[in-house]
């Protein structure tokens, strides 16, 4: 009987616990391909009796594998890792007389407040009697990103000062956090074999970081990671089963 194969199912990852055990498991979403390849480096050892130069040895100096995935989906948590970052979510609150513009603001460049998703922002200048000054008349001020760009400052004293509240906003940042590992696990469904069920497991994979991010990009952007299988010593040495993972045929 032929058996074909053709799968597709959700991926998890997860952190791994000193023990080797998976801990803080997730799915990244949805994952449009997942690869792993094996690769051998030999010694050969070429005879030198016959005149054919044959090879008569073929011995197996290093084993390694790598993995490779493309997510769709742009989680903080999926970010995080790509970036060899953290997240991390504010809580909003105010800032009050917050200088913007320097001392001599340029009409029509753009200048940025500390923080973004401002909302009742009020800008006055340093007058003895503060001017505030007119929205869509004097300046504009674009609320999400927290940005202004001043129009007309005829008769005000620099230099100007900002008032608002800010909401909450998540940051991750790059290159904050050392190499990561993660378990990881596929519940799928060979769909060349009436959907039939098949689990695959890496139990240390080693990513590295993201090699090109599309920031701009007319196409649906994806995080391509790549990264090592390592053995886990966690696991008994096994002939069959081997310390770096195993694939499951359920039916």
């Amino acid at each position: 009987m032929s058996y074909y194969a053709s799968f597709q199912g959700r991926v998890y990852l997860g952190e791994r616990a000193e023990n080797g055990e998976p801990i803080k498991v997730r799915s990244p979403g949805n994952v449009a391909d997942l690869i792993l390849s094996l690769k051998t480096d030999v010694i050969e050892h070429y005879e030198s009796q016959t005149g054919q130069r044959a090879v008569d040895l073929r011995l197996v100096k290093q084993k390694s594998a790598t993995i490779a995935l493309a997510i769709e989906e742009f989680t903080k948590e999926n970010l995080a890792l790509a970036l060899y970052g953290n997240h991390v979510t504010g809580t909003g609150g105010t800032v009050t007389d917050e200088p913007v513009g320097g001392t001599t603001p340029v009409i029509g460049d753009r200048y940025f407040l500390a923080h973004p998703k401002v909302s009742t922002l009020v800008v006055k200048d340093s007058a003895a009697t503060p001017t505030t000054l007119a929205l869509g008349t004097q300046y504009t001020a674009d609320v999400d990103f927290g940005a202004i760009q001043f129009l007309d400052v005829t008769g005000l004293t620099a230099p100007y000062k900002a008032s608002y509240s800010f909401g909450e906003v998540t940051e991750i940042g790059i290159f904050t956090q050392p190499l990561p590992e993660r378990f990881l696990r596929l519940e799928g469904l060979n769909t060349a074999q009436s959907n039939s069920k098949v689990l695959i497991e890496l139990y240390r994979v080693a990513f590295d970081p993201l090699k090109k991010f599309d920031i701009i990009s007319n196409d649906l952007n994806t995080f391509e990671l790549e990264g090592s299988l390592l053995s886990d010593a966690t696991k008994p040495y096994d002939a069959v089963l081997g310390q770096f993972g195993r694939i499951v045929q359920i039916g």
